[in-house]
């Protein structure tokens, strides 16, 4: 554990976000952005895909930061390389897609987690999943709850991206960047079982995932957290549901056969749960 100075300090904290439309950048991230700030959060970088747009959110400054995909799995690389140039040295980054429903208080149960405990390299949140009307979305939503509830998929024991917190020292000395495969991969398309029917769905994502499984294979001590109270929302828009839907069933897969590509093990992985016994 931290000594009681070190658990008192104000941590340093980089936010993470992505977005590819100016529409998005100018409306739904003011919200979030302004969250943000609340927590004493300073240095915030959006991640787009275009340049000539104003930085400047309700008199908040934001860093923006170009890549042709930022959306991708690996597109987090472009902030922490400024990140790096910028020698600011954060003690954690926050990343966070613009769909959570953010607010102050998660952002600071993240931090207060690793805080808490030098060991942990990341820590997340469970998630529900809500509709347009900002009401559960049952379908989805029990789709999702099924997922984490089946104790042998490795992969929704993990901290996603949608919305985590990392140590920065342990990730930048144990992963140094989220691995290009994630994004660019010799599989083929998975097969994944919606209604009962196969959709063929890319292979990629779980770049968090992997992340995890690289640092706990080089060092074992080093522990994940699913945040598991007061679940966090999830807004899918309803020309997102089939493709969220494809992109949940597939997270499993997509893990494992990475970490098989990488000779990372899943026993590991599993071990490094804060939670397990």
């Amino acid at each position: 554990m931290l000594s009681s100075f070190e658990s008192k300090r104000k941590m340093k904290t980089v936010f993470i976000t992505r977005t590819k439309s100016k529409k998005d950048f100018d409306d739904d991230l003011k919200e979030l952005v302004h969250e943000v700030k609340l927590s004493g959060i300073q240095d915030i970088y959006i991640l787009s895909n275009f340049e000539d747009h104003d930085c400047t959110m309700s008199s908040i400054q934001v860093i923006a930061v170009k890549d042709e995909d930022p959306t991708s799995p690996i597109s987090i690389n472009t902030v922490l390389n400024a990140v790096k140039d910028s020698k600011k040295n954060p003690d954690t980054f926050l990343v966070s897609s613009k769909e959570v429903g953010l607010k102050k208080k998660h952002i600071k149960a993240l931090i207060e987690e690793l805080n808490k405990n030098k060991n942990l390299l990341v820590v997340g949140y469970k998630f529900e999943i809500i509709n347009e009307s900002d009401v559960i979305d049952e379908k989805l939503n029990n789709e999702l709850q099924g997922y984490y509830a089946n104790k042998n998929l490795v992969a929704y024991k993990i901290p996603w991206n949608t919305c985590a917190v990392w140590n920065y020292e342990s990730f930048d000395k144990h992963v140094s960047k989220f691995d290009e495969i994630t994004n660019r991969n010799p599989f083929n398309p998975v097969c994944v079982a919606i209604d009962g029917e196969c959709n063929k769905t890319e292979h990629k994502g779980m770049e968090d995932g992997l992340a995890i499984a690289q640092a706990v294979s080089k060092k074992p001590s080093l522990k994940y957290k699913l945040i598991d109270k007061n679940f966090l929302s999830w807004k899918i828009k309803t020309d997102k549901k089939q493709s969220h839907r494809e992109k949940l069933a597939r997270k499993d897969s997509v893990l494992r056969d990475f970490m098989a590509l990488r000779n990372y093990s899943v026993n590991d992985l599993v071990s490094a749960d804060i939670y397990h016994k």
